[in-house]
C-alpha cells in the first residue's frame, strides 16, 4: 500500500550505510517518495561532512559502520547545530539492539519491510520540522551517491 504525501516541498533523509545492496535498496524505496531527496553515506566521516553541510528533516543509521558504531556516530551528531531533534531511526540487522539510553526514536529491523518502512517514512516526515528555507524549494533529483 502506497500511502500519499498532502506537502510539495523536497526534504532531505541522511541515510548512513556502507553495504552496497541496503544503499540500492533505499535508493530504490524513494523512488517511490519523490518529495524525499536521498543522501547517503557510506561510513562516520562521510556522514559527519554531509551533516555540517545539510539539515535533514531525518537520520536513518546502520549500526555497524566500517569507522564507528552507528548509536556514538548518532550522539555526535546530535551535538551539531539543529541536530538534537532530527527523528533518527536505527536501520540494523542486530536482533538484539534496544533503544533505550539511545536518541533513536525507532528500530526498523533488517531485512526491510518495505510496505512498512513507506508508511514510517511518510509519518516520520510529516512530524519532523521543515527545514528553515526549504518551503519553496523546487524538488530535486534523487542522488545516487
Amino acid at each position: 500500500m502506497q500511502r500519499e504525501f498532502d506537502f510539495v516541498s523536497p526534504q532531505d533523509v541522511l541515510y548512513i550505510e556502507d553495504h552496497p545492496t541496503n544503499v540500492h535498496l533505499m535508493q530504490a524505496l524513494f523512488k517511490r517518495c519523490p518529495h524525499l531527496n536521498l543522501m547517503v553515506a557510506r561510513d562516520g566521516q562521510e556522514a559527519r561532512e554531509l551533516a555540517r553541510a545539510a539539515r535533514p528533516t531525518l537520520l536513518l543509521v546502520d549500526l555497524r559502520l566500517p569507522d564507528c558504531h552507528g548509536s556514538d556516530l548518532l550522539e555526535e551528531l546530535r551535538l551539531l547545530e539543529g541536530y538534537a531533534d532530527i527523528p533518527a531511526v536505527a536501520v540494523t540487522a542486530e536482533p538484539a539492539f534496544q533503544i533505550e539510553g539511545t536518541s533513536f526514536c525507532e528500530v526498523w529491523p533488517k531485512p526491510l519491510d518495505l510496505a512498512f518502512v513507506l508508511d514510517r517514512l511518510a509519518q516520520l516526515v510529516e512530524r519532523a520540522p521543515m527545514v528553515p528555507g526549504r518551503e519553496s524549494a523546487p524538488a530535486p533529483a534523487l542522488h545516487d551517491t
